[in-house]
């Protein structure tokens, strides 16, 4: 892949990003389920996704510990961090996405799991949201950066947020499925955006935090910064 980014034919702010989703909620966030799915999907999501449980794992031990912290959640989706941060003893979650149908799912899986009071889902963005200065311990942003016209400016937003640490995803350029991600995504038609190793460091290096970690996980990177 040549570019970091793809800007073909779409419209909006949002790049396309926000229709994508709102077509695929229920389907995208059946990924992370455990049951329910045919041996092909299971093979899917074991081998071809296997970095979403990695990250899952490598987020919450990076946010630990987690009880009695706040966290922002940019990109919640579904509330697949927001409500086992909520579980594992977070005072305060809040999850923000531009999607209606996939903060409608979040509402009901915390109040299914008895986590309704602790997680707040609302609509935003989150270089518009009002996140007073400072005021969560700790803020994520996973499968989020791949559709930001401005990485930089949304990994500001997060650290703005945060009071200890920043934990994100950033998919990979160069990788054997990035074609394939790069076509169906142009397809239809939603802005997609892969990063180099040297481009991760660069935006880390940017927030100026204490201290900064790179984690290679296959098709992806996660960062953590560490702002005190």
């Amino acid at each position: 892949m040549a570019t970091a980014s793809v800007d073909r034919s779409v419209t909006g702010a949002d790049g396309g990003a926000r229709d994508f989703f709102e077509g695929y909620a229920r389907d995208f966030d059946h990924i992370y389920d455990e049951g329910g799915k045919g041996a092909l999907s299971r093979y899917v999501d074991t081998s071809l996704r296997k970095e979403m449980r990695i990250r899952f794992e490598k987020t919450f031990a990076a946010l630990s510990p987690m009880q009695g912290r706040s966290l922002f959640d940019a990109g919640c989706g579904g509330g697949r961090y927001a409500i086992p941060a909520a579980k594992a003893g977070a005072s305060e979650v809040l999850g923000i996405d531009f999607s209606p149908s996939m903060l409608d799912l979040a509402r009901q899986k915390a109040a299914a799991e008895g986590v309704g009071e602790i997680c707040r889902f609302e609509l935003g963005d989150l270089l518009t949201y009002p996140v007073p200065e400072k005021s969560f311990d700790y803020a994520i942003a996973i499968g989020f950066f791949d559709y930001q016209k401005d990485p930089e400016a949304a990994l500001r937003a997060l650290c703005r947020a945060a009071r200890r640490r920043v934990f994100v995803s950033l998919p990979k350029r160069w990788h054997l499925l990035t074609p394939q991600r790069y076509v169906r995504y142009t397809f239809f038609r939603c802005y997609i955006r892969f990063y180099s190793r040297a481009e991760v460091e660069r935006l880390a290096a940017k927030m100026q935090p204490q201290k900064a970690t790179i984690f290679d996980i296959g098709r992806e990177y996660n960062l953590l910064l560490e702002l005190e």
